[in-house]
């Protein structure tokens, strides 16, 4: 690969990171995308995924006390089946048609953002939501998890929703990543393996993953409320006009 085209990798990579270690989401919605136009095949998204494990295996000891407990339960219990109908169809949709679908979802997801943020009513309590409401956001965080190696979007959007804190948002997050993505490698793992050189490129690029989280930790602390909405919802915008112009 071209040495120019590395560099650019590695610069999309640190950004991403940084803002995954500030915010608990923006890795899988910003170099997913660029690794799935740059590589132009599903092996993008393996990569994606093993770069979100080692970040949230990285972060989530330092986090732990901040992780909703109750809430991440039902994460994980509903994104179980999500993950797999995710990963099926990773296997049997185009490129293309992964493009469409991310985008597509992306932008409802900021969507939604926007409506929240525009609302005037007061804050919705944290307490009390229905376990099954909390399973569905699973299951839908789980197949875009497994079909596009973006699990975080929809379920951060919905804490954020439901007026959690943004250090309660990135906690819990960050943990549920580390069932999600783990659970894909292992996928992976036992149905079609990971190509060398997939490796490869996904250790080449580990160091500006590494240092884009130590600088995200170090922002995350500056971070005020409409702040973390605003960058969520730039980088929710973002991305789904990198994906639709990709496939025009």
């Amino acid at each position: 690969m071209d040495p120019a085209y590395l560099a650019l990798l590695g610069f999309a990579v640190f950004g991403a990171s940084i803002l995954q270690a500030a915010t608990g989401i923006g890795y899988g919605v910003i170099a997913g995308p660029i690794f799935l136009v740059a590589l132009n095949g599903t092996e993008a998204l393996q990569i994606s995924t093993l770069h979100n494990l080692l970040i949230a295996i990285i972060l989530v000891p330092m986090l732990r006390g901040g992780v909703e407990k109750r809430i991440l339960g039902f994460l994980a219990a509903g994104s179980i089946a999500g993950i797999a109908f995710g990963l099926f169809l990773q296997a049997e949709l185009s490129v293309v048609a992964l493009k469409l679908v991310a985008a597509a979802m992306v932008a409802f997801v900021a969507l939604t953002l926007v409506s929240d943020m525009r609302r005037k009513s007061a804050a919705v309590s944290t307490f009390g939501e229905p376990g099954i409401e909390v399973a569905s956001v699973g299951v839908l965080s789980g197949i875009m998890g497994g079909m596009l190696a973006m699990p975080g979007p929809l379920a951060a959007t919905w804490m954020s929703i439901r007026s959690y804190e943004k250090a309660s948002v990135r906690s819990t997050i960050l943990a549920f990543f580390v069932f999600a993505y783990g659970a894909n490698v292992l996928s992976y793992t036992a149905v079609s393996g990971f190509d060398a050189q997939t490796l490869k490129l996904a250790v080449f690029l580990t160091p500006p993953l590494v240092l884009g989280i130590a600088a995200g930790w170090v922002i995350s602390r500056l971070l005020s409320e409409m702040l973390f909405r605003k960058i969520l919802l730039s980088v929710l915008t973002a991305t789904t006009v990198m994906l639709l112009s990709s496939v025009v």
